[in-house]
């Protein structure tokens, strides 16, 4: 015959067992704990999510897990990070100039200087815009206006169009704006890349080359811009 010792250690290790797969049964099943507890004596025993209790007990439930507790408070700042890097001097700059205009646009084989703008050695993204109008024709005349984005060190001319950094061309036959008058606008825009190992002046040169006759030719809200991508040093 065993003894009275090995039987309640014997009998204890079965209860914590069928406490165990009874715990890990109603977890599995739902994520909440089913008793059924004695209306006498207050025993109560684990069962299923589908388990009926006895009419001498009573069901009992509750979930495995809590409520989410509150946010917890906010951590301390990191330390600042370091410096970064300077950047390369003069890279970004952006030379610009503008006119409003009007400018009358007299023909000439030199052509007439809109807008220019003088800037330091370096690489730059250069781009020009104008708006060319004719004016005042008492018919429907044709005109022509020409102009040229030029890179010289000195007054700024027409050249050769091979010599140009960009070229402009308008072609219109004026319309009809009132009783007497025709009149015709058209904008010209250009641009180009430009590396310079030395300072020089960046200008935008137009001039009419038919129509002056029957008609004004104007240039105006004129602007220049030579933007920096790389500096010489």
């Amino acid at each position: 015959m065993q003894s009275p010792a090995p039987l309640a250690r014997a009998a204890a290790l079965t209860g914590v067992l069928a406490l165990s797969l009874a715990l890990f049964a109603s977890a599995a099943d739902g994520a909440s704990i089913y008793t059924c507890v004695n209306k006498h004596s207050g025993s109560a025993r684990f069962v299923g999510s589908k388990t009926k209790c006895r009419r001498s007990e009573r069901r009992v439930s509750w979930n495995t897990m809590g409520p989410a507790g509150p946010a917890g408070p906010s951590g301390a700042s990191g330390a600042p990070g370091a410096p970064g890097a300077a950047g390369a001097s003069g890279v970004g700059a952006d030379y610009a100039a503008s006119t409003l205009g009007p400018s009358v646009l007299a023909a000439s084989e030199t052509g007439n200087v809109v807008v220019s703008k003088t800037i330091p050695a370096g690489s730059y993204f250069v781009s020009a815009k104008t708006m060319i109008a004719g004016t005042e024709a008492t018919s429907a005349v044709f005109v022509v206006a020409a102009c040229e984005l030029l890179d010289t060190t000195g007054t700024p001319v027409f050249v050769e169009e091979s010599k140009a950094l960009d070229l402009g061309e308008w072609v219109s036959q004026l319309s009809k704006s009132s009783l007497t008058e025709y009149e015709g606008l058209s904008t010209l825009a250009m641009q180009a890349q430009l590396t310079t190992t030395v300072p020089t002046t960046v200008a935008l040169v137009c001039a009419p080359i038919e129509g002056t006759k029957e008609a004004k030719i104007e240039a105006f809200a004129s602007a220049i811009s030579a933007l920096q991508t790389t500096a010489n040093r």
